[in-house]
C-alpha cells in the first residue's frame, strides 16, 4: 500500500485559510479601540480640568443701566424732540414744558428786585440828610432835657418858700406851667428823634432784603430752566409712550433712558464654580444675537447673596436666579458682573443673551 495514501491531512490546511492574519487584524483593532477609548478618556479629562479652571455659561444677559427721565416742574409738554428708541448724545434737548407760568415768576420777581433796588437808592441818597437830622433831633432833645432840669430845679426851691411867704402863688403856679411846658417839648422832641433814626434804620433793612430778592429770582429763573429736559448723557430712549400735550408732573418718569456709556453681563455660575472666579479675572463673552463679535471683560464682583427659593419670604434688593429643574436638588447660581471693555452700543441690548468664558488672569495681573 502507498503510504502517502494513509497519511492524515493537516487542520491547518484543511480549510485552505492561514490562521496568523486573522489573529493579527483583532489583535490590531483591539489595541486601536484601547487606545482611541484612552485618548478619549484624556481629552474628556482635560476637557472636564479646562471646564473647571475656565467656567462657561450661556446662564448670561448683557446689562446696561437706565434710569428714569423725570421732570422737576410740572406743565403740559409742548413739544417732544425724541422718538422712541432713539441714541442720543449727551446734552440733546429731550422734551420741552410750557415756561408761560415760570416766565411770569421770573418777570414779577425781576420787577420785585427792581423796586427795591429804587428804594435802596433813595434811602443812600437820603441818608446823609436824615443822618443829620438824627444829629439835630438828638441835641434838640438835649437841650430840652436841660431847659425841662432847670425849669424843675426851680419850682423845687420855689415850693419850700410858699408857706413862708417868700414867693407867691403866681410864681409857683407859672414854675410849675413852665415845667409842664418844657416836658412836652423832650417828648416831641424824643418823637423827632424816633422819626429820624426810623428814617436811617430803613435803608438797612431794605439792604437785607436785597439777598432774600435775589435768591427769589435765582429760584424763578432755575425752574424756568427746568421746563427743559435735556439729556444727561450718552444713551438711548426707551419707553417712550406720550405725546405733545401731555401734563408732566415734577418728579414722576415720563420715559427710560438707557446709559450706552457702560455695559456689563450678569453671568449666573454655579456654586462649586466660584472658587476659579475672582474679582480681576478676564473673561471672554459673545452675544447670541451676534456669535461672531468677541468682546473682553473683567470681572467687577460676584453677588454675595441670592433670594433662597426655598424660602417664601421675599428679600428685597436680593437678585432672583430660576432654578431649570424643581424637582431635583440643583447647584444655586450667583451672578458675577462682568464690565465689557469696548463694547459696540449698535451690538449690545439689554438682556440679550452672552455667552461667557472666565479666561482667568492675565501675566500684568500676576497670573493665576
Amino acid at each position: 500500500m502507498n503510504q502517502s495514501s494513509t497519511a492524515k491531512p493537516d487542520p491547518s490546511t484543511a480549510s485552505g485559510r492561514s490562521p496568523g492574519p486573522g489573529k493579527f487584524k483583532r489583535f490590531f483593532v483591539l489595541i486601536l479601540s484601547l487606545a482611541v477609548l484612552g485618548l478619549t478618556v484624556v481629552l474628556s479629562l482635560w476637557a472636564w480640568e479646562f471646564n473647571e479652571r475656565h467656567p462657561r455659561t450661556d446662564d448670561a444677559v448683557s446689562r446696561a443701566n437706565i434710569i428714569g427721565i423725570a421732570p422737576r416742574v410740572s406743565g403740559p409738554i409742548i413739544k417732544i424732540n425724541v422718538t422712541d428708541n432713539q441714541f442720543v448724545k449727551g446734552g440733546d434737548l429731550l422734551f420741552e414744558i410750557d415756561p408761560a407760568d415760570f416766565q411770569l415768576s421770573v418777570d414779577r420777581a425781576k420787577s420785585a428786585l427792581d423796586a427795591l433796588d429804587q428804594q435802596i437808592e433813595v434811602a443812600k441818597a437820603q441818608d446823609a440828610q436824615i443822618k443829620f437830622q438824627v444829629k439835630a433831633a438828638e441835641a434838640a432833645v438835649r437841650q430840652a432835657l436841660a431847659e425841662r432840669d432847670q425849669a424843675a430845679d426851680s419850682l423845687r426851691r420855689l415850693e419850700p418858700l410858699l408857706p413862708k411867704g417868700y414867693a407867691t402863688t403866681e410864681q409857683v403856679d407859672e414854675a410849675r406851667t413852665k415845667v409842664a411846658s418844657l416836658d412836652a417839648t423832650v417828648a416831641q422832641a424824643n418823637e423827632k428823634l424816633n422819626q429820624a433814626n426810623v428814617a436811617v434804620s430803613s435803608l438797612a433793612t431794605l439792604q437785607a432784603q436785597r439777598p432774600g430778592a435775589l435768591a427769589n429770582l435765582g429760584t424763578a429763573q432755575l425752574e424756568l430752566s427746568y421746563t427743559r429736559m435735556y439729556a444727561p448723557f450718552d444713551g438711548q430712549v426707551v419707553g417712550l409712550n406720550i405725546s405733545e400735550g401731555a401734563y408732566a408732573h415734577a418728579g414722576v418718569e415720563v420715559f427710560a433712558f438707557l446709559d450706552s456709556r457702560k455695559w456689563y453681563v450678569l453671568a449666573n455660575f454655579r456654586e462649586r464654580e466660584l472658587q476659579n472666579i475672582s474679582p480681576g479675572m478676564r473673561a471672554e463673552i459673545y452675544l447670541l444675537s451676534n456669535p461672531d463679535r468677541r468682546f473682553q471683560g473683567t470681572v467687577q464682583g460676584i453677588s454675595p447673596a441670592v433670594q433662597s427659593q426655598d424660602n417664601s419670604v421675599e428679600v428685597k434688593g436680593l437678585p432672583f436666579v430660576k432654578r431649570d429643574l424643581n424637582w431635583v436638588r440643583i447647584a444655586q447660581r450667583f451672578p458675577v458682573r462682568i464690565e465689557i471693555e469696548n463694547p459696540d452700543p449698535k451690538i449690545f441690548r439689554m438682556g440679550t443673551t452672552a455667552v461667557t468664558t472666565i479666561v482667568g488672569f492675565t501675566p500684568s495681573q500676576g497670573g493665576k
